[in-house]
C-alpha cells in the first residue's frame, strides 16, 4: 500500500504490493475518508500492485456507485479480471492520472478542485496525517 493525494481535480490512490483480505480494510477506510472530504473522481494507480482478487473488484465497483472511478496501470491479471467479469467499461483504464482526469473530471472542475487534503495524505496505513 502506498499514498493518497489530490492531483488536479482527481484524487489518486496508489496501491502497492498484494491486495488481499489482510489489506482491503485499509483501502476501504482510506477510500471512505476521501469520499467524505473530496468531491471529485477517484483514480486508483495500480502500477505497483502485484496481486489483487475479487475483493479489489468489489471495492472498485462499490466506489463507482458513489463517484467516477478510473484505473491507471492495470497489470495483465487485473485487466483480464475486468474483461472476464464484464466490468472493463465501468472501470476504465488510463495511461496516467492526467489522462484519467481529462476523461473523468467535469470540464469546469479540472485543476480547480480543492480539498482539505491539498497537501496529500498517507491514510492507507490506517492513520490519517497530512504529508
Amino acid at each position: 500500500m502506498s499514498a493518497s493525494a489530490q492531483r488536479g481535480s482527481v484524487w489518486v490512490m496508489e496501491l502497492r504490493g498484494e491486495l488481499d483480505v489482510a489489506f482491503i480494510g485499509r483501502v476501504e477506510r482510506a477510500t471512505a475518508e476521501v469520499l467524505r472530504r473530496f468531491p471529485g473522481p477517484l483514480v486508483y494507480d495500480l502500477r505497483r500492485l502485484s496481486f489483487a482478487d475479487s475483493l479489489l473488484l468489489n471495492h472498485l465497483l462499490a466506489t463507482r456507485r458513489q463517484r467516477p472511478v478510473g484505473l491507471v496501470g492495470a497489470n495483465p491479471f487485473v485487466a483480464r479480471m475486468l474483461e472476464v467479469t464484464g466490468t472493463a467499461a465501468a472501470l476504465p483504464t488510463f495511461a496516467s492520472p492526467e489522462a484519467a482526469e481529462t476523461v473523468l473530471a467535469p470540464r469546469g472542475r479540472r485543476q480547480a478542485a480543492s480539498s482539505p487534503f491539498t497537501q496529500g495524505c498517507r491514510c492507507l496505513d490506517g492513520r490519517h496525517r497530512q504529508g
